[in-house]
């Protein structure tokens, strides 16, 4: 009963309220009435905008027009990629590297003489690519976000949103600006990471390490060079580095504790080398953006070419954002 002359007395307030306004602020109503529809209108803006930006999603992730295909050859292993299917890998001799993912939806290729998408490994410019494609995209969008590239890598790459794939063409700063080595995936494939790095676990830090060092081989065979012997009890020490660069959020050759690369290798039995050398990268979305890097700068690009080394060990640790630190470490035995 209390409650219902509570609702009685509400109502009959709010209703002398309304008869005062009406009859001594007129205008306070047409206001009112001007705000509700502005809002209305706003509103209906607001899910046009919205449905506007998720359109532009779905027609940009559409099927692409013609799936791009390379001739490969026969399939050597399989690793983990950061878009969750397998890379397929395949190469003679580390000769004709391919990475083709599992589904179709991309690939890697390198070797000097190669041709896709019209252009030839070794050979085609940055300029011919630009004439070729025009002006290279800026960023690339994941999910809703927007990652602009930065100025070195606008350098070392050409991207472009072409026929419903990415493209990236590497190019190589030490051999007259050529292209060094292309990797294509399509706009759906790409637009399914939400985010700008894979969520790390355990099987995709062994693909990782595993591929760094299939790209550095196919960089020594391409050279002339023997590849090296991949050492997986290495990742001791090159793990541990790169786990304590995240911890204690530094970027160098000398350790948190004053170490240098030799220090750690001997620390963890590597005693009677006669040569150790290490490069690091860190921030790279992959193992393919972190060599390619690697081989545009000139001291990381000399370690990977020495003639005298002989055998290597890859590191990875990501940090809480899933951003991956590489340790790489070469020696050769006495």
């Amino acid at each position: 009963m209390r409650a219902l002359f509570k609702l009685v007395m509400i109502a009959l307030v709010l209703a002398l309220c309304f008869q005062y306004v009406k009859e001594e602020q007129p205008q306070l109503l047409d206001d009112a009435a001007d705000s509700l529809e502005w809002l209305a209108q706003g509103g209906q803006q607001v899910v046009e905008i919205a449905q506007n930006g998720v359109n532009s999603i779905s027609d940009t992730a559409s099927e692409p027009q013609k799936k791009i295909t390379v001739d490969t050859l026969n399939e050597v292993t399989r690793i983990k990629s950061e878009y969750g299917v397998d890379w397929i890998v395949s190469h003679n001799q580390y000769k004709d590297f391919t990475l083709t993912l599992a589904d179709e939806s991309g690939g890697y290729v390198a070797g000097e003489g190669r041709k896709i998408l019209n252009v030839t490994i070794g050979q085609t410019t940055r300029a011919d690519v630009q004439k070729l494609y025009g002006e290279p995209l800026d960023g690339i969008r994941h999910g809703l976000t927007m990652y602009q590239f930065s100025k070195q890598d606008e350098q070392q790459q050409l991207v472009y949103e072409k026929d419903g794939y990415y493209l990236w063409f590497f190019i190589d700063e030490h051999n007259k600006n050529r292209v060094r080595a292309v990797q294509y995936v399509t706009v759906q494939t790409e637009q399914k990471m939400k985010n700008y790095y894979a969520t790390p676990d355990k099987e995709l830090r062994l693909s990782y390490e595993r591929l760094m060092v299939l790209l550095m081989n196919q960089s020594r065979v391409e050279a002339g060079l023997k590849p090296l012997l991949y050492d997986k009890e290495l990742k001791v020490a090159t793990r541990a580095h790169s786990q304590d660069m995240i911890d204690k959020g530094y970027f160098s050759h000398t350790g948190s504790d004053g170490s240098q690369p030799k220090d750690r290798m001997t620390a963890t039995g590597y005693t009677n080398e006669r040569l150790y050398a290490e490069n690091l990268a860190y921030g790279q979305i992959s193992p393919i953006f972190a060599h390619e890097g690697l081989m545009n700068s000139l001291g990381h690009r000399e370690n990977i070419l020495r003639k005298e080394a002989t055998n290597v060990g890859v590191g990875v640790a990501f940090d809480e954002k899933n951003v991956p630190y590489y340790t790489i470490n070469f020696y050769t035995p006495m």
